[in-house]
């Protein structure tokens, strides 16, 4: 089961990752030309959103499923792809001030609408969010692999201080 910090920040996450699809969708089904920026950001939203909502989820349930090393990898690709779909939409947009008319009907995500703004630019602060949330577990999940080894077993560090407090000597103690 997994702790109770890293599933408020699953579901902080979760919450983030939804607005991003909403605020993703919402630019999809208003463009009028295909922008490829756009699709990465789904996929980036909808990826992030079952591999850490839905994996943290069954993994409560399932202990087999909380693995260091496959929650390392997971929120590794999760950083990953919001950090590139967020810059990516973030240089699509240029992230100029949505009043200035020549910016607005010049930019091909924005397409010459105020609202689409808007919501790029809302889409690349959540991203932002969501990109530092799983900066921090990866960080949380590279500390647990190096305390309890890839796969919950002990090995790495967390052998050495189970021989100290055990009293077992080590090979320089002998």
């Amino acid at each position: 089961m997994l702790s109770a910090a890293d599933n408020l920040v699953r579901i902080i996450n979760a919450v983030f990752l939804i607005i991003s699809i909403g605020l993703i969708s919402g630019l999809i089904g208003t463009q009028t030309k295909h922008s490829s920026r756009m699709n990465f950001c789904m996929f980036a939203a909808v990826y992030g959103l079952v591999t850490d909502s839905l994996y943290g989820f069954l993994a409560n349930f399932w202990t087999s499923l909380t693995y260091p090393a496959i929650l390392l990898v997971l929120d590794f690709l999760n950083f990953i792809f919001t950090f590139v779909a967020a810059t990516a939409l973030a240089v699509g947009i240029r992230c100029h001030s949505c009043k200035n008319k020549t910016y607005l009907e010049q930019n091909k995500i924005i397409q010459g609408s105020s609202s689409r703004c808007h919501q790029s630019q809302a889409a690349v602060a959540f991203f932002y969010f969501s990109c530092f949330l799983f900066l921090i577990k990866v960080t949380v999940a590279t500390m647990g692999m190096m305390q309890n080894g890839g796969f919950g077993s002990n090995t790495g560090f967390s052998r050495r201080r189970a021989r100290r407090q055990m009293g077992i000597p080590t090979i320089s103690q002998v």
